[in-house]
Parts: structure tokens; sequence; C-alpha cells
């Protein structure tokens, strides 16, 4: 059986990476000097690229690496791949012309369907597995799979005259939460568990208990933070508080057994910072949820896009983006040199300048004080920034795969 190298194909995420990048960069420059697009069709295919492209990818090729043997990883894994490739290619293709058009709506459907024939997989590869990490990956799977119920909503509720209604936004924001809080968040801890496993890293039961409970079962009541805009009555903020509470715990706990654990045992301090900086980052994300859960906070939030966009972009690239790069770094798919360092720290460089510029606004207005500075230029110079280092970092794996064949 012909085995699928997962390292040989790292490369494939950091393309979608200057793919997402370079149309965020579109989408900003848009602002300034505006050119003939639909600037939501390129919205839809800067996300699809985000999601499907960039991280999913790169958690395939890593759930590969770490969770399922090598004689298990053949054929029908590097068939996945390929028809990934296919359904992401296709709308990165398609959404700029024609937005959620049939051409669109057929690739998205194939990756759907794939990635449930791998979830399928993984599940049956990790059965027997009782350990914290698969716990964790078992969960982080079944919530991506809860997510597609959103996406699959939207038709039926579009063809019932119901677009403009809050069911077709909450169906939005249930795909978001459990891919965001759910399937990306999860499996990455899911990624950093087994790594530190195999240190000898390990928890005692009641210790592993309280994760779940408070990281792993919370996701689901979490939804209800997406809803708060909703007259649902004031049951929804106790709901919201107490499991952002019990988050909180959940992310402190996980500081506690740890950090202390990642400095001693982790020999990469590139691949270490970028672990520490996500873990760090998922902790301030838990603490701003429970912040905009409170009456009154939560309008604030909600009538300010700037702040849902930081939120976001919170999640996606300080969290979630940084713990793949240390994953990468971790598992020698991107070699430490002064192209990659550079890449890694110029792309740091745009996701802090992009917090502080779309936070800022609002921030300063609410404590009645204003505030002038060149916004959309700011942001047009750190979404450059974050193109050049995903570009930086995209050639130093590929300088390194020069030599190796792909099929």
């Amino acid at each position: 059986m012909s085995r699928f190298d997962p390292g040989k194909f790292a490369r494939f995420p950091l393309l979608y990476l200057v793919a997402l990048s370079a149309l965020g960069l579109l989408l900003r420059w848009q602002m300034v000097s505006p050119l003939p697009i639909t600037y939501r069709y390129f919205v839809h295919a800067h996300s699809h690229t985000a999601f499907m492209g960039w991280v999913y990818n790169a958690l395939f090729l890593l759930m590969l690496q770490h969770f399922v043997a090598k004689e298990n990883n053949g054929k029908l894994f590097r068939g996945y791949f390929f028809a990934l490739q296919i359904g992401v290619l296709g709308m990165l293709g398609s959404f700029p012309f024609q937005g959620y058009g049939p051409v669109a709506i057929a690739f998205s459907t194939l990756h759907m369907a794939v990635t449930i024939a791998i979830a399928v997989s993984i599940f049956k590869v990790i059965r027997g597995d009782s350990s914290l990490a698969a716990s964790f990956l078992r969960w982080a799977l079944v919530y991506e799979l809860i997510s597609g119920v959103g996406p699959l909503m939207l038709g039926p509720l579009s063809a019932m005259g119901l677009k403009d209604s809050s069911f077709y936004s909450l169906s939005i924001y249930f795909f978001m939460h459990f891919q965001f809080n759910g399937w990306f968040v999860l499996a990455c801890l899911a990624m950093l568990f087994r790594l530190l496993e195999r240190s000898g890293w390990s928890l005692a039961d009641t210790e592993r208990k309280w994760l779940k409970y408070t990281l792993l079962y919370t996701v689901g009541p979490a939804y209800v933070m997406s809803a708060l805009w909703t007259d649902l009555g004031d049951w929804k903020y106790l709901l919201a508080m107490a499991t952002g509470v019990l988050q909180i715990v959940g992310v402190l706990l996980l500081l506690r057994f740890v950090w202390k654990h990642l400095k001693q045992n982790l020999p990469v301090p590139w691949a270490r910072k970028c672990l520490q900086l996500g873990i760090t980052l998922l902790t301030v994300k838990y603490f701003l949820q429970l912040a905009g859960s409170i009456p009154g906070i939560d309008s604030w939030v909600m009538a300010n896009n700037g702040i849902i966009i930081a939120f976001i972009h919170l999640i996606f690239i300080g969290v979630v983006s940084f713990m793949l790069l240390g994953f990468y770094i971790l598992g020698g798919w991107l070699h430490l040199t002064a192209m990659s360092k550079t890449g890694i720290s110029v792309f740091f460089g745009g996701f802090a300048i992009t917090e502080i510029a779309l936070a800022a606004l609002p921030s300063i207005s609410l404590v009645g004080l204003s505030a002038h500075f060149s916004y959309f230029e700011t942001l047009v110079v750190a979404a450059a920034m974050l193109l050049i280092g995903s570009v930086l970092m995209a050639l130093e794996v590929k300088r390194l795969q020069a030599q190796q064949a792909i099929f």
C-alpha cells in the first residue's frame, strides 16, 4: 500500500494562507480605492479559503501525522486530500464571480461530503484510543459535523423568503460558532495534548474530567452567546454567563496543567512561543466572551462591526493560526531559518496592528474620547504584512520540499 506522507503536502495549506491573505489585502484596499468587484463575493472567497483551505487542510495533515498509524495512512487518505483540494480550488475560483451560485455551492457540497467521510474514517482509527488528546479530537470532529447544519439551513430559509430573518443569521452564526469554538480550537488542543503526551505528560482522572466538563461540553450551550441579540428573554444572559465562567475555569486549568510542561519539554523556542501565544490568546478569548455576555456590553459589541471582526481574527489568526505554525515547526514542516523567522515576525506584526486598529475606534468612543488616524490605510498596511509574512513562510516550506516528489 502506498503511504500518504502528510509532511510532503505541508506546503498546500500555507499556499492557501497566502491566497486568503492576498484576498484580505484586496478587501482592505477596496475601502481605500474601490475596484470594480462585488465585495461580498470576495468576502465569501476569503472566508472559505481561510476555513477550508488553510485551517482544514492543516488540521487534516496534522491528524494524519499524530493520530493515524503509518500502516493505515494510504490511498484512502490520499484520495481524501486531493478531493479536498478540488473543493477548495473550485470555491476559490467561483465565489469571486458568482457568490453563492450553483458552481460554488456544488464545490462546497463536495468539500462537506469529503469532510464527513474523513470524520468517519478518523473516528474508526481512534476508536480504541482513551487518551485526552483523542477525546478532544472526537469532540472536535463532532462539532465540525454539527456545524454543517448551519449552511444546510440557508437554502430552505431562502426558499421560504426568510433570507432577511433572524433564523438566517442564526444559521450562519451556528456554523461559525461550532467551527471556531468547537472544531478549530478543540482540534488544536488535541494536537497539543498529543505532543505533550508523547513527552510523558499526563493528568489524573479528576483533572481530565474537569477539562472535559469545562472546555468540551460547554461548546453547545455557548452558542447562546451568538444569539444574545435575539428576543429570548433574560435566561439567555444567565446561560451565557454561566457557560462563560465554566470556560474560564477550564482555560485557567489548561494553563496550569500545560504551561510549565511546555517550557520544560519543547526545546524549540519559536514553536513554544507560537503555542504559548495561542494559549494566551485563547484565555483572552474566553474572558472577552464572558464580558460580551453582560447586558449592555453585548449590544455595544453588536453595534460595532470592528469589534466583531477583531474577535474573529483573534481566534482565527491569534489562536488557531499561530498554534498551527507551532505544530508545523515541531513537525519539521517549517524549518527555522532567517526567512521563516522573518515571515513569522512580520505575520505577527500584521495581526497585532489589525487587532489594535479594529478595536481602537469603538473602544475609544466608548469612553467618550475621539481619535484621528488613517484607519483604512492602517488596515491595508497590516494586511500587506500578513501577506508578506505568509509568502515568506510558504517559500521556506517550498524550498525545503523542492527535492521531494509529491506524486
